[in-house]
């Protein structure tokens, strides 16, 4: 297996309005009976020393609730794996930058909306541009570096070029602009940030420009992916029918804060096997698994009425498989932003 995605906690000290997890977060104070504890988690790295993991993302929740994290990132450090952690910046103070510097971190993705207060805190609550920033400044102090997130919705898409700049100017290594992927709430908050059609087009043709203007690799985006769907009509010369187009049961697994292991870090309740239980170099044997990579041998003609039906289906492959679950819950139903991209309204299709 060669990358990890980690989630170490399900506490989280802020609450974004677009957030997948949002109806499980616990505060960063709540004893959670679930979540392995030091020993465990560390014992779960030497497995993916033993499993040779070359890279281990660390999420959460925010990874920085755990008092132990630095104990934990220490020893990841020490087995010299490709670490990087996902985080919100607003809990990194003095001596947490100090001690990042020494852990044999390779960086941090840190996670805004927007190049200002007014914007971002529109989505991760009042206070939290300021703190993130000041979070950033301590990463700045002590050369360790990092890179910038953005999640594209309607409040925050025409300050895309100005969050390029922004990112720029504080010194990040790379801002990746991501899609966002609305998903089913309590309170279904996220379906109101979505982009419409026209202006996820917008925000990619944006995004593309950028990249021109940037020095190489400084813009990273899953937005460029959709420009073909500018043309009226697919390219003809689109043959391809793959229906799962990346790496899903084959390289990469999530994680969850109990030990869970999961094929990707949309699909909570596909539960392959725990790392309690059954080791990490034993995972990819188990029929759990095999099930997963058995969706590698449908086509996107064969995988849902709504997918064979559409011209362009040989395109986009009937898209991601994440998206697709976390909306629908169903492995096989149409990627939504994708069919929303050629001008279509998807159903959930009742297949397994």
């Amino acid at each position: 297996m060669r990358a990890i995605y980690w989630n170490l906690t399900d506490r989280c000290n802020l609450r974004c309005k677009h957030c997948y997890l949002q109806d499980i977060l616990a505060s960063p104070s709540e004893p959670l009976s679930h979540e392995l504890n030091t020993q465990d988690c560390l014992k779960i790295v030497n497995q993916f020393e033993e499993a040779k993991v070359f890279f281990v993302t660390v999420l959460g929740g925010e990874p920085f609730c755990r008092p132990d994290i630095m104990v934990i990132l220490r020893h990841l450090g020490k087995k010299k794996f490709w670490t990087k952690i996902t985080t919100n910046g607003t809990l990194i103070d003095e001596n947490t930058a100090r001690d990042l510097a020494d852990a044999g971190i390779r960086g941090l993705f840190v996670s805004l909306e927007g190049p200002s207060a007014e914007v971002n805190d529109i989505i991760r609550g009042k206070g939290s541009f300021e703190k993130t920033i000041k979070g950033i400044s301590y990463l700045q102090d002590f050369d360790i570096p990092f890179n910038i997130q953005m999640t594209i919705f309607k409040v925050n898409y025409e300050k895309i070029e100005e969050m390029a700049d922004f990112c720029s100017r504080i010194g990040a290594e790379r801002v990746v602009f991501e899609s966002f992927n609305d998903f089913p709430s309590k309170d279904q908050v996220s379906s109101f940030l979505s982009l419409g059609r026209e202006d996820t087009l917008a925000a990619a043709q944006k995004t593309t420009e950028l990249m021109a203007e940037y020095p190489e690799g400084f813009i990273s985006t899953d937005l460029d992916s959709v420009l073909g769907f500018l043309s009226p009509e697919p390219d003809p010369a689109a043959k391809d029918k793959t229906f799962v187009r990346c790496d899903l049961g084959l390289t990469q697994l999530g994680i969850l804060s109990n030990g869970d292991v999961i094929p990707c870090i949309y699909m909570r309740d596909k539960v392959l096997g725990n790392l309690m239980e059954t080791h990490l170099s034993e995972i990819p044997n188990t029929p759990e698994v095999q099930k997963i990579k058995d969706l590698r041998n449908i086509t996107v003609d064969e995988a849902n009425e709504e997918c064979s039906l559409c011209k362009w289906r040989y395109v986009c492959g009937g898209g991601c498989r994440g998206r697709a679950y976390l909306k629908y819950g169903n492995l096989l139903s149409p990627d939504p932003q994708r069919c929303l991209l050629v001008k279509k309204r998807t159903s959930q299709v009742n297949q397994g």
